[in-house]
């Protein structure tokens, strides 16, 4: 991660870059505005120029019309024709062998003077339309030329002149047989102009102009423009590149885009171009400029620019050494200092060399030290009395800290030290406490690992429970892991027993699953985050259980259902505690599932099984064998001893015959 020096000495540098770079933009931009206004004026022009173009075009086109009026074959035909003949081009008999005639005399007649004077080539149609001449293939005739766009105009009421843009190989302009089937390459400007006596057209003077003529015509003389011509169905024909072209057809008529290609950089204009009368759009005329060619003057002074900004760069670099260096020297030490809090050392403190939002800072962080130290010794003097993790979660969360409590479904432990209570009553006092504490942390760090949460100590009685303060739906197979860490840990001690320098103590655990209160409970000057409720009060009354069957850690069925499939069980009695009048189902932790149990041991398990089935079905005599088999393979099993003696015992006198099998416990 970069220092806080070298951020501020990159800010320098990039302030003289930005300053190098404003200046380059603004002279491009300049530049490019200059060419944008040119490119404007270019289109405005361009389109002013092929308007006088065509007016012109047609001006021609109109002398050679009217010439039309003089050639002995019109003549001859309005003299057979006697009216009917309709200026002999719009026969109304429809007599094909008229027809052919006049076609073969206007191929007889001499067109070379109006081809000169119009340019391109020339063709006559009759009133419907169909094509009698045409220059460009003189052989042929009979084509329609109706479904021509500048036909249909020169044949409409008062003779109007057509006008149109098409492509010479236009499907519709080969059929008219005005160009040869394969078509013609290239755009042409179609005109149209009919020839009208009594009132009505009776033939069509069509001519088709190259637009490459045109185009040749309206050169700007420029090498950074380019011009095209584009028909209304999007032929185009001109030397502006084809991505050029398209974002130019795609903008609206006369806005001036952008565009940037592989080797060039173009600012576009689309214009629109109308017929000779002004009201129909036939084309569009394109108008490109290469901006790149205009760029050029910018990129002659680009050494002028890199030197200055090889100086500005080398004026940046000293003064954001010098001035990064006294900007980060009082940042540098705070950050160190933070480093210092984060590690847990809380005796820093930072030099105050300023008055400035700087110097603010440095007097807040040292007044935050002097806060967490507060903080610090608060919550270790709390922790020496509540659970570390109940202390942090009422830190995190005041709201908690009012009394009060909800109702949740928790799991709850009670770990009493077998044998203490005789081993203190005969040692003194300072070995007392040695033993209790090293003991005490033991089953502590169990609850811990496990994920509990350790509520108090009773005496020689740890009680904890798990699933608050922070949820888990895990609780029960948490409070079982506790357990059996406990009873691991127990048996760490052993070595120190039998040494004869501690006394060989026990573990007996009592634990239950179902709802309880829990929360703050206490009054305004006393409080203490733990469990009460009947659930509570039958896991301490199942810790002191155990006496009755020699085991060392009991549970309920409710801990037995939500913790099984994590936890081996075996089930050992159905009984009524001291007290209560509703039975509980209890079982006995024998580890992990999937953890093996000695041979002995599982041999143990198994036959009891058999001989608790067999005394509920008060069948003493197999349940008398069974507890038998279970003694032979662990001869300390505790339960299987208690059976032994009690199915003995109803065995010789009877259980009334209403009896439930559930056995009453008389001492608490």
């Amino acid at each position: 991660m970069a220092s806080i020096r070298a951020k501020l000495l990159w800010v320098f540098v990039l302030l003289a870059l930005l300053g190098v770079g404003g200046v380059a933009g603004a002279a491009l931009s300049i530049l490019r505005e200059r060419s944008g206004a040119q490119a404007r004026v270019d289109a405005q022009a361009a389109r002013a120029q092929l308007k006088r173009l065509l007016n012109l075009r047609y001006e021609a086109f109109q002398a050679v019309s009217d010439l039309s009026y003089v050639l002995p074959v019109f003549r001859q035909v309005a003299a057979q024709g006697q009216g009917e003949a309709d200026f002999g081009l719009g026969s109304a008999a429809d007599d094909a062998t008229t027809l052919q005639t006049l076609h073969q005399n206007l191929v007889d007649a001499d067109w070379n003077w109006a081809k000169v004077a119009g340019g391109g080539w020339i063709g006559v149609t009759d009133a419907k339309g169909r094509v009698l001449f045409a220059s460009a293939q003189r052989a042929a005739w009979g084509g329609n030329a109706n479904n021509l766009a500048a036909v249909k105009t020169a044949f409409e009421p008062g003779g109007a002149v057509g006008a149109m843009v098409i492509d010479g190989r236009d499907a519709g302009l080969a059929k008219s047989g005005l160009v040869p089937p394969g078509g013609a390459p290239g755009l042409f400007v179609l005109f149209a102009r009919a020839t009208v006596l009594g009132g009505q057209p009776r033939a069509a003077f069509v001519q088709g102009i190259p637009a490459a003529v045109l185009l040749q015509d309206l050169a700007l003389g420029d090498r950074d423009t380019a011009l095209a011509l584009v028909t209304l169905d999007g032929h185009a024909e001109g030397k502006v590149p084809p991505t050029v072209l398209q974002a130019a057809l795609q903008s609206k008529d006369g806005e001036a885009v952008e565009v940037a290609t592989q080797d060039a950089h173009w600012l576009v204009q689309c214009q629109s171009l109308k017929d000779l009368s002004g009201r129909a759009e036939i084309a569009r005329i394109v108008v490109a400029r290469n901006l790149t060619v205009g760029l050029a003057v910018l990129l002659q002074a680009g050494q002028l620019l890199l030197g200055v900004a090889a100086l500005l760069l080398v004026v940046a670099l000293v003064l954001g050494f010098v001035m990064s260096t006294r900007l980060s020297r009082p940042i540098v030490a705070l950050e160190a200092a933070a480093r210092k809090v984060a590690a847990g050392d809380l005796s820093v403190q930072v030099d105050v060399s300023s008055r400035d939002e700087i110097g603010q800072l440095a007097t807040a962080f040292n007044r935050m030290i002097e806060g967490l130290k507060e903080r610090e010794r608060i919550k270790g003097t709390f922790k020496k009395y509540l659970a570390p993790d109940v202390v942090d979660f009422l830190l995190a969360n005041p709201d908690k800290q009012s009394p009060g409590g909800e109702r949740k479904e928790l799991t709850v432990t009670f770990s009493d030290i077998a044998g203490f209570t005789t081993f203190a009553e005969s040692r003194r006092p300072e070995a007392v406490v040695e033993v209790l504490n090293r003991t005490l942390t033991d089953l502590s760090d169990a609850v811990a690992q496990a994920g509990g949460t350790l509520d108090k100590y009773i005496g020689d009685n740890v009680m904890a429970f798990y699933g608050a303060p922070l949820p888990r739906a895990d609780h029960a197979v948490c409070g079982c892991r506790a357990a059996l860490l406990q009873l691991q840990a127990i048996e760490k001690l052993r070595p120190n027993w039998e040494q004869g320098d501690w006394p060989v103590i026990g573990l007996r655990i009592g634990m239950n699953t179902g709802e309880m209160i829990v929360g703050s409970i206490g009054g305004a000057h006393g409080q203490d985050y733990t469990v009460i409720g009947d659930a509570v009060n039958l896991a301490s009354r199942l810790e002191a259980v155990n006496k009755v069957y020699s085991t060392r850690s009991l549970c309920t069925e409710g801990t037995w259902l939500a913790a099984r499939h994590a936890i081996e069980m075996r089930e050992i009695d159905s009984i009524r505690v001291a007290g209560k009048q509703q039975s509980v189902r209890i079982f006995e932790l024998l580890g992990e599932v999937g953890v093996a149990l000695p041979a002995t041991r599982r041999g143990a398990v198994e036959a009891f099984a058999v001989g608790l089935a067999a005394y509920r079905r008060l069948d003493f005599a197999a349940a008398s064998a069974a507890f038998a088999s279970a003694l032979a393979a662990d001869p300390t099993d505790g339960p299987s001893k208690v059976f032994a003696a009690r199915v003995a015992h109803l065995a010789a006198e009877p259980p009334p015959a209403d009896w439930d099998g559930i056995w009453t416990l008389k001492e608490k």
